[in-house]
């Protein structure tokens, strides 16, 4: 497989569109994930993710090679998510307007799926409530598994900071979803 930042060099020194489908196919799914994991909608996901691979896409000239192409393009995809986040919160729109029901799927039992079901919904519930940077922090450190250090380079901040906020968030999950955990 050719890494990302040969793909991105053959783009840029020859305009071979097919480096950028193969960037594009190799980290949809994560790009995906990440952005539904911090708006809790499947439609505001799918709208971002375009708006994710256009602006890198467009900015792949500004990508420097001083940390890995992936960094790069997640800290592309944070920032279009927390720039549409601010633009939201700064709408006026129903912030009680329930979420929707959080699917899980292969649930072996009709008992399990219902419980699974119920934890699934408390979880997105809870991830709601978190403020976004600490919503940010579990994205990319628990549930996309990055390590603290690169969850600090696409966030801007330290890694003291990303540690305090994980911290918090989890302890604010414990808390929130205590009822609903064995």
């Amino acid at each position: 497989m050719t890494p990302d930042e040969q793909l991105v060099a053959a783009y840029l020194g020859t305009g071979n569109r097919g480096a950028l489908e193969e960037l594009a196919d190799r980290h949809l799914g994560t790009v995906r994930r990440m952005i539904h994991s911090m708006t809790l909608e499947d439609s505001l996901a799918d709208d971002l993710v375009q708006e994710v691979f256009l602006r890198a896409f467009r900015g792949l000239a500004s990508f420097q090679g001083r940390s890995k192409f992936t960094t790069w393009l997640y800290r592309v995809t944070m920032n279009t998510v927390h720039e549409t986040l601010d633009r939201q919160r700064r709408s006026p729109i129903d912030r009680d307007a329930p979420l929707p029901d959080v699917a899980v799927p292969n649930a072996p039992s009709p008992e399990r799926n219902a419980m699974s079901g119920e934890l699934g919904a408390a979880v997105a519930c809870a991830l709601a409530r978190l403020p976004e940077k600490l919503r940010a922090a579990i994205v990319l450190v628990t549930l996309e598994q990055l390590d603290p250090a690169e969850a600090a380079r696409i966030e801007g901040c330290t890694r003291a900071t990303i540690y305090w906020r994980l911290h918090e968030a989890r302890k604010r999950l414990a808390e929130w979803l205590q009822g609903h955990l064995p």
